[in-house]
């Protein structure tokens, strides 16, 4: 004899604050899935595994001019520069992040050799730094920046 079992589901606005514990709960609009903890509802699994605590990426796309994400890559001396894309100033910047992409040695790479790649922020735009002792050629650096109003 075959068992169905139902899972509670209906529209993310319809999610119940409480649920009690154990109880699945899936919203059909968002694809996701949440459980009851007793006292509340708790996020287990959205429909893609691209999420910051509990939320979709996409869902911060979907408010107008409420994120923007932007990446680049900076070939330089030793210093590059993002600035904040129209509409938004230093404040707004959330996260950042910028690594290496491309170092060209030169010479003989030894224990009195360094390289590093750091940022930091001033008034008007974020500063990067990517450098190696032995260099013969510009250093290359990729950055991604996230910003909120």
């Amino acid at each position: 004899m075959a068992t169905n079992i139902r899972i509670r589901r209906g529209n993310k606005a319809n999610l119940p604050r409480s649920a009690p514990s154990g109880m699945p709960l899936w919203c059909e609009d968002t694809k996701e899935l949440y459980i009851g903890t007793g006292s509340g509802v708790q996020i287990i699994h959205t429909y893609d595994a691209d999420t910051v605590d509990g939320y979709h990426a996409s869902s911060f796309l979907q408010k107008a001019n409420q994120f923007v994400i932007k990446s680049g890559t900076h070939t330089a001396k030793s210093t590059s520069y993002v600035y904040p894309p129209d509409g938004y100033e230093m404040k707004n910047l959330v996260a950042f992040i910028s690594s290496i992409r491309t170092i060209h040695y030169d010479g003989d790479v030894d224990d009195n050799d360094s390289m590093y790649c750091t940022w930091s922020k001033e008034d008007s735009r974020v500063v990067i730094k990517c450098y190696n002792s032995e260099q013969r050629s510009n250093s290359s650096c990729n950055w991604l920046a996230v910003w909120k109003k």
